[in-house]
């Protein structure tokens, strides 16, 4: 589902989908990941989300920030993205 789809959805229509598994980049459209995985949070997902981000530092980061805001939710951060 593109960025756009998913920033319409409410938390009752995620949670009717609910998914096993999200994917998305850093920042998706108008929101960024921890935004998005709020929003997850609060529709009941428990499940793996990946975060699609470029190179960093130090991505613990991220991880460090949903794990805190979103302790329920599995983060992964993909770090290794193709070129274009």
């Amino acid at each position: 589902m593109p960025c756009s789809a998913f920033e319409q959805l409410d938390e009752k229509q995620i949670a009717e989908l609910a998914p096993d598994i999200v994917i998305s980049m850093f920042v998706c459209g108008s929101v960024d990941c921890l935004e998005i995985s709020q929003r997850l949070a609060r529709a009941g997902f428990t499940g793996r989300y990946f975060v699609l981000v470029p190179d960093l530092p130090d991505p613990q980061i991220i991880i460090d920030d949903i794990a805190d805001s979103c302790p329920e939710i599995d983060i992964q951060i993909v770090t290794d993205l193709p070129s274009t």
